[in-house]
């Protein structure tokens, strides 16, 4: 009886409304913390049935009679909103920022999540519902090109080999945070993203934050920081299973799990993924697995979370840049490559990878006394590849969050990475203790060997070692008789060379609110690492041994003073790094009225040590301190308008390697591993509006002391009188990186967005470099000096413009269809500063690559059935490069390694990867709510 009264004013109310005349409540539902809209949120009037939830946009709307009201706004695991409206002669246009009510202020805190109208620095936040349009089965960086300042190509197109820089710094020197902990290589900065495989299915927010960004830790965000955010207890229940597929007929399976806060307190997020096939490029298949586990558990005031997460994965690749005309030779005339310097193999398709070869392996090993080799007559012929990644990178956190009050937090974070894995890749193997000269080669032609289509020659180098023209090496090179005699000698071979390590670190981080106004937090970082390097022979191709003379152990042969090595032997170099690093960091946060300021101040010490195992040395701990100073504010002019400025100053510790010779464990002169220095500021304006938002930036870099790769330089050896190659490091290099970013989104309708950036940098060199002093040998003697001059010469390897628009179509719910392009210039050929002066003296600027737009077009539809209840279905269907555009993404300036070398600074001199031709994705999806 009751539920029928309550019925029948519910439906008294609704029709009185129906015959009233009406006006338009409308608005937005978000996240506060991540500025994430919000997807199914309730909107309701207190004390009826009438209301609504949010779209797919967060969008929501009620047609509402003139009057006073309050209206309740919920959605699980967040604080309900009930706010007093007055409904008049216009509509009521609403925005709604909800507060998580299960401690997720930590993420704040811990993953240094900017804030809109509020931290003065430039950000994109890159949303679940954007990523799942857009990424399409790609590697996360190339979801980021659509941000201004962000250049990402998949380099030679393997699975997980994408790259990202951010205004011209490479991603070494950028930042990358998942749930607030740091996962850039301790030892060179770098990330590999095929050890992130199926992370965007549990990802809640990627937040890119350009130039010094608001990190509190002591990063190495020159170019900017990338917060991933993961999802969790916060996340309503759900189960999705999705099935993908691309025109090479690689195949991709996720399933996700959250249940949401349960009624105990816990949560369960789980996520898993199975990637098989092949790639775009030539042999470049991939057999990937990813899992994803997070218990979180609240209890009191709070909130624990353990978590598990990696992608054990092997995946083909194409390593090294080949020659214009080695892939298409109208393209190549086209950048004015004449047809007499076209190289012998030439025209073999964008997708030519030069990495692989057939091979028939007709004996294997020998019997068991060594009196004949086994031979195998129904061997069939197999597809070998050189250029193989095998890696498997778990890592696993325990993290605890402690609302000790309404105004101090306390989070905790442990965390544990254990690495094991590497890359295939081929070596020749020393005969002597000399270098291998060109008549080497000449006279014993083996893994460099192509066949006339470009392959690898293995069937010539296996019938090399095993055949009988192996026995020769014997009288040139005698060795003990039990090995000339019977076995037989690769001259050439294939090893994997593996970086196993452990990494462990604690992060704990404290917040306090003094006042309203008023904030600090602060905290310890603290890492250790230990990673051993070595190459392993993993196959010697029809041969018994091989020889390696940097094993300086007395485990070889005592007749030949040569190590003789077999399969599972370590070669070429076998080490151990060893990173200790300790942080302190504080950050004061004050905001009152319109204005928002903040100064962060860290300082930290870098610890390094190197065991040389196979040279029988052992390096000291070497200490470096390093400090980071930033402050900025920000200031809202009114409810649409805001400024900011932010500026910061950086002592940089080197990258490990920077501090050693070679794969040795002899120490740099300290006069040459000097900390790196960064001075920036940065400008911004920010226009919001409901149909329109835009972002201005213009930003100055300096960085000075900046470290290249190694140049070549020549010593006399003291002992022979001759002419010796030795490597050394450039010290005191300086570049300059200045830029303005523009970007907005026009709501032209309801269903109707127009997206569009610009961005454009000036990136150059600026230092003259005289006399520079090369070192030789374990205590470091000086070697020659050269000089060169890189003053105004453009930073390389990225684009310094770049435009691009986009347009999204939603004409009914659920339906989406969206077309944009990019277009990328002033991409310069990566290059060595010391290569780019000429005879004279004079600076010569690297090959600019020719400019090039890809256009992209996404669509896809999220329905239900009516028969079928609490399920949503969605299918997807993604083309990339719609036109088919012919196009370089990665150059090599002056490359000596392409089949025929010039020194010319032109596009016969470039190396290069060739981009991604059309490419197509689909799938579908079924969503258990």
């Amino acid at each position: 009886m009751i539920h029928k009264y309550l019925l029948f004013v519910s439906l008294f109310i609704f029709s009185s409304y129906a015959f009233a005349q009406k006006q338009s409540v409308n608005g937005f539902v978000f996240d506060k913390s991540a500025n994430e809209t919000i997807i199914g949120a309730n909107i309701f009037i207190k004390g009826t049935t009438v209301g609504t939830v949010s779209d797919f946009n967060g969008y929501f709307n009620l047609d509402l009679n003139k009057g006073k009201y309050t209206l309740v706004v919920s959605f699980v695991g967040y604080t309900t909103i009930n706010q007093d409206i007055v409904v008049s002669d216009s509509p009521l246009k609403l925005t709604f920022n909800l507060v998580s009510d299960i401690l997720l202020d930590e993420v704040e805190v811990t993953a240094d999540i900017a804030k809109v109208r509020e931290t003065p620095v430039a950000f994109t936040n890159i949303l679940p519902a954007k990523i799942e349009e857009r990424l399409s089965g790609q590697d996360i960086p190339m979801l980021l090109n659509k941000t201004p300042g962000v250049y990402a190509t998949q380099q030679g197109g393997g699975d997980g080999d994408a790259r990202i820089t951010i205004r011209g710094f490479s991603q070494r020197n950028v930042a990358v945070m998942l749930d607030g902990i740091p996962v850039n290589d301790m030892e060179n900065g770098w990330v590999y993203w095929s050890n992130w495989f199926g992370l965007d299915a549990v990802t809640r927010n990627i937040q890119v934050q350009r130039g010094l960004g608001a990190s509190r830790l002591a990063l190495p965000s020159v170019g900017g920081t990338m917060n991933i955010i993961t999802k969790g207890i916060e996340n309503k229940q759900q189960l999705s299973i999705e099935q993908g597929v691309d025109i090479y007929g690689k195949l991709t399976t996720n399933i996700g799990l959250t249940t949401g806060k349960m009624k105990n307190g816990w949560a369960i997020t789980a996520a898993g993924a199975y990637k098989n096939g092949n790639g775009w490029v030539e042999q470049t298949d991939v057999n990937a697995w990813f899992f994803y586990a997070k218990i979180d558990k609240m209890w009191g005031n709070h909130l624990t979370s353990l978590t598990a997460y990696g992608a054990p994965q092997t995946h083909k690749q194409r390593s090294y840049k080949k020659s214009i005309a080695d892939y298409d030779t109208t393209y190549a005339k086209e950048q004015g490559i004449k047809s007499e310097e076209l190289p012998a193999i030439n025209n073999q398709g964008t997708a030519y990878n030069a990495h692989w070869g057939h091979l028939k392996r007709d004996s294997d090993q020998w019997n068991s006394d060594y009196t004949e080799r086994i031979n195998n007559p129904n061997a069939e012929k197999e597809i070998l590849n050189e250029m193989v990644n095998t890696y498997f990178k778990p890592q696993f956190s325990l993290r605890d969050s402690w609302n000790v009050s309404d105004r101090l937090l306390i989070s905790n974070i442990l965390y544990l990475s254990i690495g094991t894995g590497g890359g295939m890749q081929p070596r020749y193997s020393l005969k002597n203790t000399n270098l291998i000269t060109t008549a080497d080669y000449e006279n014993n032609p083996g893994i460099y060997t192509q066949d006339d289509i470009g392959q690898i020659n293995w069937q010539s180098i296996y019938n090399q070692n095993s055949g009988p023209t192996n026995a020769g090496f014997g009288d040139a090179y005698p060795i003990n008789p039990t090995y000339s005699d019977k076995l037989y000698y690769s001259n050439n071979y294939l090893v994997q060379n593996n970086n196993n390590h452990v990494w462990w670190g604690l992060l704990s981080t404290f917040a306090y609110d003094f006042t309203d106004q008023l904030k600090l937090s602060g905290g310890i970082d603290l890492r250790s690492y230990k990673a051993d390097h070595y190459s392993e022979i993993t196959d010697l191709l029809g041969g018994d041994y091989a020889i390696d003379k940097y094993d300086l152990r007395n485990d070889y042969d005592a007749d030949s003073s040569l190590a003789i090595k077999h399969v599972g032997d370590k070669v070429y170099y076998y080490d151990q790094g060893l990173v200790n690093w300790g942080g302190l960091f504080s950050l004061l946060e004050y905001k009152i009225g319109k204005v928002s300021a903040f100064v962060n101040l860290t300082g930290s010490a870098s610890g390094y040590k190197k065991k040389d195992y196979f040279g029988n040395e052992e390096s000291d701990w070497k200490y470096k301190p390093g400090f980071t100073f930033k402050t900025g504010a920000n200031y809202n002019i009114n409810e649409n308008n805001n400024v900011f400025f932010n500026l910061g100053y950086l002592s940089k510790t080197r990258d490990f390697k920077y501090y050693f010779k070679g794969y040795t464990a002899d120490f740099l002169p300290d006069s040459v591993t000097k900390n790196e220095k960064v001075q920036a500021i940065e400008f911004g304006y920010t226009y919001t509006s409901k149909v329109f938002t835009a972002n201005l930036n213009t930003y100055y870099t300096k960085w000075k002391n900046k470290p290249t790769n190694q140049v070549l330089g020549k010593y006399e050896d003291p002992i022979s009188g001759t002419e010796k190659n030795t490597y050394g490091d450039i010290p005191g290099m300086d570049a300059l990186h200045m830029g303005i970013e523009f970007d907005f989104i026009y709501k032209i309708a309801q269903s109707l967005d127009f997206q569009g950036l610009v961005s454009l940098g000036s990136w150059q060199w600026d230092k003259k470099i005289e006399n520079l002093q090369m070192y030789y040998s374990d205590d470091n003697q000086p070697a020659n000096t050269f000089s060169f001059d890189a003053t105004g010469i453009h930073v390389g390897d990225a684009a310094q413009t770049q435009l691009g628009a986009s347009l999204r179509y939603e004409p009914i719910k659920g339906l989406y269809f969206e077309g944009g392009g990019t277009y990328f210039d002033r991409y310069y050929a990566d290059f060595n500063p010391e290569q780019c002066t000429d005879a004279a003296g004079n600076p010569v600027e690297s090959w600019r690559i020719p400019a090039y737009m890809t256009v992209d077009f996404h669509t896809g539809y999220r329905f239900d059935i009516k028969s079928i209840k609490n399920t949503n279905f969605a299918i997807k269907f993604n083309v990339l490069n719609v036109l088919n555009t012919i196009y370089i993404s990665d150059a090599k300036n002056n490359d000596t390694y392409i089949q025929v070398p010039y020194n010319t600074f032109d596009a016969r001199s470039a190396s290069v990867f060739m981009g991604a031709g059309r490419q197509f994705t689909a799938s579908f999806k079924i969503i258990l709510n």
